[in-house]
């Protein structure tokens, strides 16, 4: 989750628990963290608290005393004659006695002995007629009380978050040097709690100087870790830890231990304490550790007991929408913080504020490679964008359009439908109409696809009622990364002809991908492929649709069955065999793709992939370098061609450590041709993966006003670009400008959310999530962090 981000390990409403009735009868008088106090109130006065000197005593004074230590005395003797005379199972132990007390007040170095100690010496110097001396002791005894009364009364203002008050307490306690060295940790975390820094700075070297008198504490090694911690020396504090000057107080230990490990970013280990410790309710905290590592399911299971423990039901569902977010759970994010906005519209982002960002480990080469798998290439929405890639366009006379559009390896590209029975084929406009969409696909194979686009969609204007004319402008929209407007157009073309499987099918990925699957167009396409009788029972389209529902082994039959070599067909086999771990045929159907589109992009990729597996990311990286240095690919494909294009390569190239080579080098042919717009974009785009947030923004700007581009996908980026810029007002309208193409898309919904929640316009956020709902769906560059 976040980089910057502080686990509270004692949230309000987290109390400390015995680990036994019998051990301890009640909660300890400890000292009380940082995190268990409210912020309610600030010093008004930045000036330490002046000591309170002891009053020295008039010769009245030791009259009096003199008088009441007689009185003392004598009742102290007529005591021990009468318990001297009872049974000795009626002695008190004294020892029994000392010990309950060091178990109650864990925190101070104490006991009755020393008052003893104290009483006998005076009772001895008083009988031998040394009565200044005596009552000198007695005099002391009566300060040294009055420091323990002045710590315990500190201690109880601290827990009733009266820490200003609680600090004029400490003070005196220090003042009477005694218990001075826990009384000013204790002043300390209250200046800290009131953001008196001149306070806190001051009780803490104060604390630290009176270490030294606490060496034979049994919580010496606490102490000692306490003040370092609060000094930000936490190694130091971890070390004094490790090596407790006592058996007891395991629990206190293993807390604060936990507590700087969680601050060290060490949550697995700062979890470990916590869960070994039986002192502390930690459930909340252990919610935010587990989620801070990722480990939703944990987390909620710690949320669902804190929330039985603590009364601020808002803090846990706020913790709750939090990983809701993280999990793409939308909508139920949603409904968490609606209830906490209706209740105080202010409160969610008052609990927690948070800041939109770029997954670090898109932009960050090391965080790339370090998270790095090759299963990234054959994610869900990366095969679906692969088959998209190698789909046929569909013309009505394909030895006219191979003549027209003069390239190459067409004819793999283009999907015959002449025979079909509509009434362009049967028409004289079909040759003139053939001629006009023979151009459009000419700019689409030749990587001039936002043409091209444009030029499927007057088509389709012209013709709106033709299958095919719908069918290659949606097959651009998902090329061009827009699938909202891809799934609308696949699907009316499939409803215009519903013997057109592959448009219904392709409707429904892109349903798919935006992750809105309609499951009646599922039903109704199976019900059209099982009643069309010129198709075999193992056949392309019912396979594809088994990609859909994840059936391995009906996918698996159709890999195993003879077929056309086609480029849709052999693309659709490389998947399987990735899906089911058959290498051998992945690689044998890489070569036979490769012989038809040696020069393509996306083939070369899957060719490498299909030859280098099972390999640590430098060596995966060195055999990047080698494969891809010297091809003779088409740069054209890179610039403008399909975005997968540009993802595929661009990770490839980022994970190898070649990206920036690959910047530098754009950034040269762009000033040679500083108004080529395809230059322009691209450089914009990579410069997003490189860091260069600022340059990136600069040139999408100057694509959007100059060149007046402004599809989905290139607001899109430069919305990214934005962010990584800081420049979240001009992120927020970039987003809600591709809404206005493509409201399906997650991720743009999912980030504005994410930044209108960061500015505190939470009935906006509210809006997207809602909109967006729980769908699962993993962002390709948005996240968010934690920033109290």
């Amino acid at each position: 989750m976040a980089d910057d981000e502080v686990v509270v390990l004692k949230p309000p409403g987290e109390q400390a628990e015995q680990a036994s009735e019998e051990a301890k009868a009640e909660a300890p008088e400890e000292i009380v963290s940082l995190e268990s106090i409210a912020s309610d109130g600030v010093l008004q006065d930045e000036s330490i608290p002046e000591p309170i000197p002891v009053k020295k005593s008039k010769k009245k004074l030791f009259i009096i005393i003199g008088a009441a230590a007689l009185v003392l005395v004598i009742l102290i003797v007529v005591l021990l004659i009468v318990l001297l005379k009872k049974d000795k199972k009626d002695e008190i132990d004294t020892t029994a006695i000392v010990k309950n007390i060091e178990n109650n007040y864990q925190t101070q170095n104490f006991g009755a002995s020393k008052i003893d100690e104290m009483i006998n010496k005076a009772n001895q110097l008083y009988e031998r007629g040394n009565k200044f001396e005596a009552l000198k002791i007695y005099e002391n005894i009566a300060v040294y009380n009055q420091s323990l009364s002045n710590y315990n009364l500190g201690v109880s203002q601290m827990k009733q978050e009266k820490c200003d008050e609680a600090i004029i307490s400490f003070n005196k306690a220090i003042t009477d040097r005694e218990n001075t060295a826990v009384s000013a940790i204790n002043a300390a975390v209250c200046s800290l709690e009131l953001n008196n820094t001149k306070n806190f700075n001051y009780y803490i070297g104060l604390a630290d100087s009176f270490l030294q008198y606490e060496n034979s504490s049994p919580l010496y090694s606490y102490y000692y870790a306490l003040v370092n911690y609060y000094k930000g020396n936490y190694y130091e504090a971890l070390q004094a830890l490790s090596h407790p000057s006592t058996d007891d107080y395991k629990g206190e230990y293993a807390y604060l231990s936990a507590k700087i490990l969680s601050l060290l970013g060490d949550d697995e280990r700062a979890i470990a304490k916590l869960e070994g410790q039986k002192v502390f309710k930690a459930d909340f905290t252990l919610a935010q550790l587990y989620a801070r590592l990722g480990k939703y399911d944990k987390a909620r299971d710690y949320l669902t007991k804190a929330s039985k423990n603590t009364p601020n039901i808002d803090l846990i569902k706020m913790t709750e929408a939090l990983i809701d977010l993280k999990t793409a759970d939308y909508g139920d994010a949603a409904a968490f913080i609606k209830d906490v906005y209706d209740y105080n519209a202010s409160m969610p982002s008052k609990i927690y504020k948070i800041k939109t960002i770029l997954k670090p480990d898109l932009f960050d080469v090391s965080l790339a490679q370090a998270h790095f798998s090759d299963d990234m290439f054959f994610d869900r929405t990366r095969r679906y964008e692969t088959l998209f890639y190698f789909a046929p366009y569909k013309v009505f006379d394909a030895k006219q359009s191979i003549e027209q559009i003069r390239k190459g390896g067409v004819s793999v590209f283009l999907d015959d439908t002449s025979a079909a029975n509509d009434y362009l084929s049967q028409s004289a406009a079909a040759s003139k109409v053939n001629a006009k969409l023979s151009e459009a696909i000419a700019k689409a194979l030749n990587y001039h696809l936002k043409e091209a686009n444009k030029d499927f969609e007057e088509l389709a204007k012209a013709y709106p009622n033709h299958s095919i004319l719908q069918y290659n402008l949606a097959l651009s929209y998902a090329q061009l990364g827009n699938f909202s407007l891809a799934a609308k157009h696949f699907i009316a073309s499939y409803h215009q002809d519903v013997n057109n499987h592959l448009s219904g099918i392709f409707g429904a990925i892109c349903m798919d991908i935006n992750r809105n699957l309609n499951p009646k167009l599922v039903e109704e396409i199976g019900e059209n492929l099982e009643n069309d009788k010129s198709l075999k029972p193992v056949n392309l389209y019912a396979s594809l649709l088994s990609l859909i529902s994840g059936n391995q082994s009906a996918m698996i039959r159709w890999l195993e069955e003879p077929k056309e070599p086609t480029t849709l067909n052999l693309a659709f086999d490389i998947i399987i065999a990735k899906i089911s771990n058959n290498d051998e045929l992945m690689s044998k159907k890489a070569d036979e793709l490769m012989k038809i589109l040696p020069n393509d992009i996306i083939v070369n990729i899957l060719n490498f992939i299909s030859k280098n597996k099972d390999q640590n990311v430098k060596e995966y990286a060195k055999a990047i370098q080698i494969y891809f240095i010297d091809k003779n690919l088409d740069s054209n494909a890179f610039y403008h061609g399909a975005d997968i294009i540009k993802k595929q390569y661009i990770k490839l190239l980022q994970i190898s450590g070649l990206l920036t080579r690959e910047r530098d080098k754009l950034r040269a042919e762009l000033k040679e041709a500083p108004k080529n717009i395809n230059l322009i974009q691209t450089l914009a785009y990579v410069g997003i993966f490189t860091n260069d947030f600022d340059e990136s923004y600069k040139l999408y700007n100057e694509v959007i006003d100059e060149f007046k581009i402004n599809d989905t996908g290139t607001l899109f980026l430069a919305s990214v670009a934005a962010t990584g810029a800081n420049k979240i007002t001009n992120a927020i309208a970039l987003l809600e400008l591709t809404k206005l193409n493509d409201p399906s898309a997650v991720e743009n919904r999912a980030a504005l959310g994410f930044m209108y929640q960061q500015i505190d316009n939470i009935k906006a956020a509210l809006i997207q999530y809602s909109k967006v709902g729980n769908v699962g769906y993993n962002n390709e560059f948005y996240d968010f962090m934690i920033d109290n």
